[in-house]
């Protein structure tokens, strides 16, 4: 999985390593946190691993993310996607974009607050290929369940 995550504040890029789905219950929000873990790419590589989160999410809007993520993942030719999570106050916006030639698929994942947000934050977006997506949809899936039967 060669996944990238485009962070807009600096304008640079992270390797996206893997994604931490923690379940918090009974603090009197939403019981679930979304990590990635990243590390910074190009001049500023010297920093050390750096770890972004979501907003906390109830576990219906952990399933709009995963459903979301896995519609892109499988989407054929070029379309859009576009889901909002109020309570956790994300916006998310998928994009499949196809040339003429399988190479020149991608897959990008814009993730922004939403104006009312609760908790602003600075928008980023996760790009890679669409197997890379589908790799990425599974890990989520499967990091979500394991939560779960934790629980």
């Amino acid at each position: 999985m060669n996944i990238e995550l485009l962070l807009s504040s600096e304008e640079t890029t992270a390797e996206l390593l893997d994604t931490l789905v923690l379940h918090r219950p009974g603090q009197g929000r939403p019981p679930l946190s979304v990590q990635f873990l990243c590390r910074p790419k190009g001049a500023s590589a010297r920093r050390q691993d750096a770890r972004m989160s979501l907003p906390p999410l109830s576990w219906f809007e952990a399933y709009q993310l995963q459903a979301f993520t896995g519609r892109l993942a499988t989407a054929t030719g070029t379309e859009s996607y576009q889901v909002e999570l109020p309570e956790a106050g994300l916006r998310l916006t998928g994009l499949a974009t196809r040339s003429g030639n399988r190479l020149a698929e991608a897959r990008l994942i814009r993730v922004e607050p939403l104006r009312n947000a609760a908790r602003m934050f600075v928008p980023f977006a996760i790009n890679g290929t669409p197997a890379d997506i589908r790799a990425y949809a599974r890990m989520l899936y499967n990091r979500l369940w394991e939560a779960f039967c934790r629980g």
